[in-house]
């Protein structure tokens, strides 16, 4: 693999976003950026669910065809370096954005199979030991919970009160049998941000591990995970990190690897230890010997979305450039635009944390009709059960929070 100068030199070299591109590189405020023109769908509809699926961009686009170059014509295509590149560079430019080493990064393919990691370790950690949950956990991840609770596992869900889950509920259902805490740290369902640093601290004193799902936070959230104090963490890339399904981060504290945390899956080959595959027998190994990687890619599967991760590539390298804080600013300022337009009677709001969050969530008593309004509108939200979900980002302005309030207010 070619080692890169790009984490070196302070985030140099092409963005490949299309009209916007010259602007970033010239370090123009993002103000300044046709961001919009690198999300065509968004000359199609109004978007504003980047909490459901970010729209494919430009420059993700561009990287995907980079790897189907690659792969179909040989390196002699001239786009083997990009591709040996974003292998060499993805896992730290992750580590920079979420306060962790390249070193606690491996590569998964989704959120769930990192929560699934740390499920595995359950008996490891503490033989019989409890889980520990809430409501406002990954809708996924409650449904695998529930099966193991089915299955005999003390699995225990902690319920949200007034669309909140707090700090001492979760606090009162950890005692020395539990094994794992898993929760989300910002709700898919409204937005909250779970005071995950607390939760840590009193289920550390347990003896217990913490997981975070982090899929609606990285990369539109600052993160620190050390100070955070999580000991495992996942996301899938298809949200705030501008990639596409199939590709995912895991973070696992470099304490903890291959030992609380064992490996499950290894990566890689075994070593024939009996003739005729060798002459040299090793009497300390049985069969097939094992090299497990000294990181946290000794938890990936194997060969992974390597095409989908060029898009991430393209994804992290405009984050770095735009910066989280901004990212996160701008979608909090469209919220709080929404919030100011619309009847709090008719959509009442139930996120928490407004000022923090990149998701506001109201509650909706018609949602069958507002699906048919927003179609004929061409707006997109989500709109589940009895409630709406608005996730604005970079390339909306508001314009399209105005023509959302439009729609409501009708």
């Amino acid at each position: 693999m070619k080692r890169r100068t790009f984490l070196a030199s302070g985030l140099v070299g092409s963005l490949t976003a299309g009209s916007w591109s010259n602007a970033a590189l010239a370090g123009a405020p993002i103000a300044d950026m046709d961001i919009r023109a690198a999300f065509p769908r968004m000359e199609q509809e109004i978007y504003l669910n980047a909490a459901g699926l970010m729209p494919l961009a430009t420059f993700g686009q561009e990287a995907l065809q980079k790897y189907m170059t690659y792969q179909q014509m040989g390196p002699k295509a001239g786009t083997s370096d990009y591709v040996f590149d974003m292998w060499d560079d993805i896992r730290g430019l992750f580590a920079k954005m979420v306060g962790a080493e390249e070193s606690e990064i491996g590569l998964v393919h989704c959120t769930k199979a990192g929560e699934q990691i740390a499920i595995d370790a359950v008996d490891h950690i503490k033989k019989g030991g409890n889980i520990v949950t809430n409501d406002l956990h990954f809708s996924g991840s409650l449904h695998n919970l529930t099966g193991l609770q089915k299955a005999g596992r003390d699995v225990r869900f902690v319920r949200a009160k007034n669309w909140r889950v707090s700090v001492e509920d979760m606090k009162k259902a950890v005692d020395d049998r539990t094994a794992l805490v898993t929760l989300t740290l910002l709700s898919n369902i409204n937005g909250q941000i779970a005071d995950v640093k607390a939760i840590a601290e009193h289920a550390h004193r347990h003896g217990a591990l913490v997981y975070a799902d982090i899929i609606q936070a990285a990369g539109v959230v600052p993160l620190d995970l050390h100070a955070l104090d999580v000991d495992v963490a996942a996301c899938s890339c298809y949200k705030w990190l501008y990639g596409v399904y199939g590709t995912g981060f895991l973070y696992v504290r470099k304490e903890l690897q291959g030992k609380r945390l064992p490996d499950m899956l290894y990566p890689g080959r075994v070593h024939y230890n009996y003739e005729p595959w060798t002459g040299e027998i090793d009497a300390n190994e049985g069969m097939f010997g094992t090299k497990p990687q000294k990181d946290a890619t000794r938890y990936q599967p194997g060969h992974v979305n390597y095409m989908g991760y060029c898009a991430v590539y393209e994804g992290l390298k405009f984050l770095h450039k735009v910066g989280v804080e901004n990212a996160l600013a701008h979608s909090v300022k469209l919220n709080r635009r929404l919030l100011e337009k619309i009847d709090p009677k008719k959509y009442p709001c139930i996120t928490p944390d407004v000022t923090r969050s990149p998701i506001i969530t109201f509650l909706t008593e018609n949602p069958q009709e507002l699906r048919k309004k927003l179609k004929a509108a061409d707006v997109v939200i989500t709109v589940a059960h009895n409630r709406m979900r608005v996730s604005p980002a970079l390339y909306n302005n508001e314009a399209d929070i105005d023509a959302l309030a439009v729609v409501l207010n009708g």
